[in-house]
């Protein structure tokens, strides 16, 4: 009986063997395309390329030595035709030194067989010994005596044997040393030749054997290659650097240089992406960088996802619209929305310097970044917004608690309603007429909330006009002190915004440190003005602007100079007028907020005028934030009102509203940049009550600007970096980064040169030997104990400088920041060191002090009150100052090179007489018999110059007699620069 069955056997068999080749093909095709990586075929191309170059390289090495080369095979050439001549010659040795090699061997075996026989010998005799102690010499000794002397006669039998034969084998190598010689020479020419020859056969097939072509095509084959493939995966882990995967900190690994191959090496710069080599190797990725490639890899400066060995899976980032279109026909690029930390734009890049940098105030090759931060000080950021690794030293508005002594109501009106119209690049961000509350209903509640603020501000009204003459001066004199005494090292005077430097850069940021004072005149009084002039801190304590030390009719000067700006466009807007009915509107919208509608109605009207006035002025200042960058009496400890940015830059944009703006693309950096350029657009289309709507004032900032901040932005981010690779591990001492930040903030580099930026106040001059000086080599080149005192008690150094070197109002804990940081500039960080003591009756003193009398130094220095023998332009330091002002190993550097440490300087090195010149019949009279015995040593006579200068004595500060002089004979520093320009044999 036949089974029955469900299914046809033939049939099955059929689908059977069609699944099992399926699955044979799909096998096949999985290891095909496992095979295929993206990787591999960059790998493959710059196989070529190298090849390419190497073999370029070859040809480079053979041209360059063509002609030594010819020379050096001639010379190997006739050293093999010289020791082919020696042919029976070297046959004659070669019989001589089988002889004597049979000889030696006969006379070695003799001499082993002794050997062997006198230690047996030794043994029997040193056995008797020990048994038989204290009887007579045995017969055995006699003979072990007589067998080592035996032994002795074949030693030296075979030495001489020996010699021989070492003589011959000399004879024999020194007939071929010219030929050894030879070619040694030739392979030392052929040296680069033989690299590039070599590495051109290990990558061009074409160059190798058949085993090695036959290996290299099996290393890479599909499941052969796990042994030793060519074209492989190339990663680096980093430990020190971690990144967030579900809550555990997991290692970055990197494998970037998969595709990206001649990234390090400098012979790549001009290829092709991905191969391009990458910029400033001195500064990234080379081992001899201090962002080596092992230590750092790409993603801790870059981002993206270092796992990737695709373009796509490595979520790269493109900069435009039109890079994002040619990478999706080019690459088929798409976004990997899953990935929250993808690529950074190159225009952002440097935002990953902060991880390691955030103690630093200028970070070298991140000067985007560094403005960013800069500007992130100066425009108030981190006042309104918490960053706890970039907070704020003071706030920074002026203090407003005295307010009602600077400006009238009526200015501080119009000036909250529009600070723009008033100073066209003021930092004072505007809060009103913004996209969000530019139509009229919202124009008439902030005319209310403005006047209600400025109600606030005085509370005592306004003061009595006072009578401005009495705190007028001269104006033209003014004019001139404004030009020469400092002031333009922090602020321009400056209406046409076309003639401001609009370039976002340190430099610039500089130059415009203090507020432009156009329109001064409209604004405050003369009283103020001359008061603010002579001590700054009297009004604002915490002010960066210090104080010039100026004499009270340099300050009148200075107040009718500068008294003289009107901006009268301004003065006659329309003034700030409260609404009492918007005044109840206001009131009452801010009470629905928090009480129920009857709740609020009946407050209201239990209100009087003054409270629904301090209640909307208080309210008003809290809702915009004023008290974040201004100290407001009643809110000195209230916090911050913006959102906190510790952490933004890793912010996803889930958490970023981007309203109604579907033409934008969803990346952070792109909400960050329009938040910066109209704060307020992302409300367009929405419908809010006021209160809800967003705040945040316009700064107005340019295009630069904004990409700068945005840079910083997306540098506060929650990124995990070991303590080892921060930059304060190399710099521990918190006192150097506390001083930098000192000289930004106060603006040093306004009127100083330091690192190569700064002292645009230069400008104002018609040489730099007027100028302040270039702080090159500061810190190496004062004493701190002497550098200290004066901080706190300036006087004039350089007799022809007019500008002064403000008094600040610091502590002696950042001065002596200030005085780390530049110590640190130069590797220079001891606080003490012990006296030179100088012996007058040496050498080297006497012969310094013939050195200086023959530089006649007094041409040009002071010596305590003494004066010099010149003209006034060409004055220069008092030498009294040598010994307690410098370090005593700067002065010999200064004395060696003065340009190379003061670019521009009228300071000649001193003439220092050879050994050549010394040596010349009457030398001892002509330069004296001390220098004489120097016979040409110009160090030692630096150190006996050096010596000399510290011996000079006399009165330090010599500021008065100097300015008695000045006044005296009517001196005038412009006439002597004319005088300099018309006449150049002065």
């Amino acid at each position: 009986m036949n089974d029955e069955r469900y299914w046809n056997i033939k049939f099955l068999n059929k689908w059977f063997a069609i699944s099992s080749i399926l699955f044979m093909g799909t096998f096949i095709w999985m290891f095909i395309d496992d095979n295929d990586d993206e990787f591999k075929v960059y790998q493959r191309n710059f196989r070529k390329m190298e090849a390419q170059n190497a073999e370029s390289k070859l040809l480079q090495e053979i041209d360059r030595v063509r002609e030594e080369r010819i020379v050096y095979e001639k010379k190997v050439l006739e050293a093999e035709n010289n020791f082919d001549l020696k042919e029976f010659e070297l046959l004659d040795y070669q019989l001589k030194l089988d002889t004597a090699k049979a000889k030696f061997y006969k006379a070695n075996m003799n001499y082993l067989e002794s050997k062997a026989i006198v230690e047996a010998k030794k043994y029997n005799y040193e056995t008797q010994k020990l048994h038989y102690h204290g009887m007579e010499p045995l017969k055995i000794e006699q003979e072990y005596f007589e067998l080592v002397a035996s032994l002795n006669v074949l030693k030296l039998t075979k030495e001489d044997k020996e010699s021989d034969v070492l003589e011959i084998e000399g004879k024999i190598k020194s007939l071929g040393d010219e030929k050894n010689n030879a070619q040694i020479a030739l392979n030392q020419i052929l040296k680069e030749v033989n690299i590039a020859q070599r590495k051109l056969n290990k990558l061009d097939r074409k160059k190798m054997t058949l085993a090695n072509k036959i290996g290299d095509i099996f290393r890479d084959l599909p499941i052969l290659d796990f042994l030793d493939p060519y074209y492989k995966v190339e990663q680096v882990v980093l430990p020190a650097i971690k990144y967030n995967v579900n809550f555990a900190q997991v290692p970055e690994v990197d494998r970037c240089t998969s595709c990206h191959l001649g990234i390090n090496n400098p012979d790549y710069k001009d290829a092709p992406q991905p191969y391009t080599t990458h910029p400033n190797l001195d500064l990234y990725l080379s081992s001899s960088s201090p962002h080596s490639y092992e230590q750092f890899g790409c993603t801790s400066c870059h981002a993206g996802r270092g796992r990737g060995t695709s373009f796509t899976s490595a979520t790269h980032t493109p900069s435009s619209p039109d890079q994002k279109k040619e990478w999706e026909e080019k690459y088929h690029w798409h976004e990997m929305h899953h990935w929250l930390k993808p690529m950074l734009p190159t225009k952002y890049t440097q935002a990953s310097c902060f991880k390691c940098h955030s103690d630093q105030t200028s970070i070298k090759g991140a000067e985007k970044l560094s403005t960013g931060l800069q500007l992130i000080n100066q425009q108030g950021c981190n006042n309104c917004h918490h960053i706890e690794t970039h907070q704020p030293d003071r706030k920074i508005g002026p203090d407003l608690r005295k307010l009602d002594k600077k400006v009238t109501k009526d200015w501080a009106g119009k000036w909250i309603r529009n600070p723009q119209g008033f100073r066209h690049n003021t930092k004072m961000p505007a809060f009103f007429n913004q996209s969000n509350n530019s139509d009229s209903s919202s124009i008439k509640r902030n005319e209310t909330e403005i006047a209600a603020i400025v109600e606030y501000l005085f509370p005592n009204g306004d003061k009595k006009p006072n009578n401005p003459k009495k705190y007028i001066g001269n104006k033209e004199n003014g004019e001139k002190l404004f030009g020469v005494v400092g002031c333009k090292g922090c602020h321009i005077i400056e209406n046409n915004p076309n003639n401001i430097a609009t370039t976002a850069n340190q430099e610039n940021l500089f130059r415009q440190h203090g507020p432009n004072l156009i329109g001064l005149g409209s604004k405050t009084s003369a009283k103020w003005i001359y008061e603010w002039l002579k001590e700054p801190s009297d009004y604002w304590h915490e002010t960066v602007m210090p104080s010039l030390r100026l004499s009270d009719q340099e300050a009148k000067d200075l107040t009718a100079y500068l008294y003289q700006f009107k901006n009268v466009e301004f003065e006659n807007e329309t003034s700030v007028k409260l609404d009492k009915r918007e005044l109840d509107n206001i009131t009452s919208s801010w009470l629905k907020k928090s009480f129920s509608v009857e709740q609020s109605n009946s407050k209201l009207s239990n209100m009087n005028f003054d409270e629904k006035l301090n209640f909307v002025a208080d309210k008003s200042i809290r809702h915009y934030g004023c008290y974040t960058c201004h100290n407001i009496a009643g809110y000195e400890d209230d916090k911050p009102i913006g959102a906190e940015l510790t952490y933004e830059g890793s912010k996803s944009t889930s958490k970023l509203d981007f309203g109604y703006r579907h033409d934008l693309d969803h990346k952070n950096y792109v909400w960050f940049y329009h938040k910066l350029k109209d704060p307020r657009q992302f409300d367009y289309g929405k419908t809010l009550a006021y209160e809800d709507k967003a705040r945040m004032p316009n700064f107005y900032l340019n295009e630069e600007e904004i990409e700068a901040i945005v840079t910083a932005i997306l540098g506060f981010n929650d990124d995990q970096i070991g303590k080892e690779l921060l930059a304060n591990s190399y710099i521990p001492d918190q006192q150097i980064y506390q001083g930098n930040k000192l000289i930004i903030n106060n603006n040093c580099q306004g009127c100083h040169i330091i690192d190569g930026i700064g002292g645009h106040i230069s400008e104002n001059y018609s040489g730099s030997e007027y100028a302040p000086p270039n702080l090159n080599t500061e810190g190496s080149k004062v004493q701190p104990d002497w550098l200290f005192n004066w901080f706190h008690n300036p006087y004039k150094i350089r007799p022809n400088i007019q500008v002064r070197m403000p008094s600040f109002n610091m502590t002696d804990e950042e001065w002596n920041s200030v005085i780390k940081a530049f110590q640190h500039r130069d590797n220079d960080l001891l606080d003490f060191a012990s006296d030179i003591k100088i012996d007058k009756l040496s050498n080297h003193f006497k012969a310094g002090k013939k050195l200086h009398e023959l530089g006649a130094c007094n041409n040009c220095h002071f010596y305590g009150t003494q004066f010099p023998k010149q003209a006034a332009q060409t004055w220069a330091p008092n030498l009294a100052l040598t010994k307690e002002r410098f370090q005593p190993e700067w002065i010999i550097e200064w004395l060696r090179d003065p340009q190379k440490i003061m670019p521009g300087t009228k300071m000649p090195a001193p003439y220092l007489p050879d050994a050549e010149i010394l040596n010349l019949p009457g030398a001892e009279q002509d330069w004296g018999k001390y220098l004489v015995k120097f016979n040409g040593d110009q160090e030692a006579m630096l150190i006996g110059l050096r010596d000399y200068l510290y011996s000079i004595q006399g009165k330090i500060d010599i500021s008065s007699e100097i300015n008695e002089y000045f006044k005296k004979n009517g001196y005038d520093f412009e006439d002597e620069e004319e005088e300099e320009e018309e006449d150049d044999d002065w």
